[in-house]
């Protein structure tokens, strides 16, 4: 059987593994792929899948477990699978523990884009993310959780570009892919500011963050509201958050209908 009639089994048997939480061998899918058809056919398979079944799969790795997957999935299908990463979320999440979820973003995104040592596909992997909402919004919950350190970056490059300047003293782990954003794609940054300072106008007003007693005062309901027309407040963690779970695409996973399943153990290779 030649490898093109092959990956049509491989996509299925890959799709329902991950359906039933079995990703490490989902991932052995991929791997036996990899071995048998050479890694381009892996690209082909990741490519296939429904972006729902990629997050799913790629949510489960990050910088500190290694997989293929994460090594060779196209750009654009990783732009793509972004939009679900926020779909097994609720709100009582959200609400209580937004740290965790932004670390949870955020060693996936930066496992993903500094996965390999190739700056073209860092470079690739950063357009097509960021040019969605949903990617945009997700950067901007990593970036939302060091915004000190973004607000001295961005007032830099406005005022000295991104190639001249962008750097800061600060050793927040967030800080490699700001700068890798801001020296690559100068839409991007400008997009991701925005996000998190929706009210920024460059040279008008200056960006501040917001203070845990003003979400606390806004949350409290208290009707009055005292605008400084100066500053530009950001966003908190928490509403980025909400933003990106809210982005999530109402569409029921398509799982393969054609054929049978694959059973375990079963060789789809001969």
């Amino acid at each position: 059987m030649s490898e093109k009639s092959n990956l049509p089994s491989i996509r299925r048997q890959v799709t329902e593994l991950v359906l039933a939480g079995s990703t490490k061998y989902a991932e052995e899918a991929i791997n036996d792929t990899a071995e048998h058809f050479g890694d381009l056919a892996v690209v082909e398979v990741l490519e296939s899948l429904e972006p729902q079944v990629a997050s799913l799969h790629l949510s489960a790795f990050d910088g500190g477990k290694l997989s293929l997957a994460t090594l060779l999935i196209p750009p654009k299908a990783w732009a793509e699978s972004l939009a679900y990463f926020a779909a097994m979320w609720n709100e009582d999440w959200i609400e209580d523990e937004p740290e965790v979820l932004a670390e949870s973003l955020f060693a996936h995104i930066h496992g993903v884009i500094f996965a390999s040592d190739d700056e073209e596909r860092r470079a690739e992997l950063i357009h097509e993310a960021l040019s969605t909402d949903w990617g945009t919004t997700a950067f901007a919950v990593l970036f939302s959780t060091a915004t000190e350190e973004i607000i001295e970056i961005a007032n830099n490059i406005h005022n000295h570009g991104s190639h001249q300047s962008g750097q800061t003293t600060s050793d927040h782990d967030v800080i490699p892919l700001v700068l890798e954003i801001a020296r690559n794609d100068t839409e991007a940054w400008d997009r991701v500011l925005f996000e998190i300072f929706p009210d920024w106008q460059p040279g008008e007003n200056t960006l501040q963050v917001k203070s845990d007693d003003a979400e606390d005062h806004d949350d409290n309901g208290d009707e009055e509201e005292i605008i400084d027309h100066d500053v530009a407040l950001g966003r908190t963690t928490k509403e980025l958050l909400f933003r990106l779970r809210n982005q999530v695409p109402s569409k029921a996973i398509n799982t393969p209908k054609e054929g049978r399943r694959p059973r375990l153990g079963e060789d789809i290779f001969s």
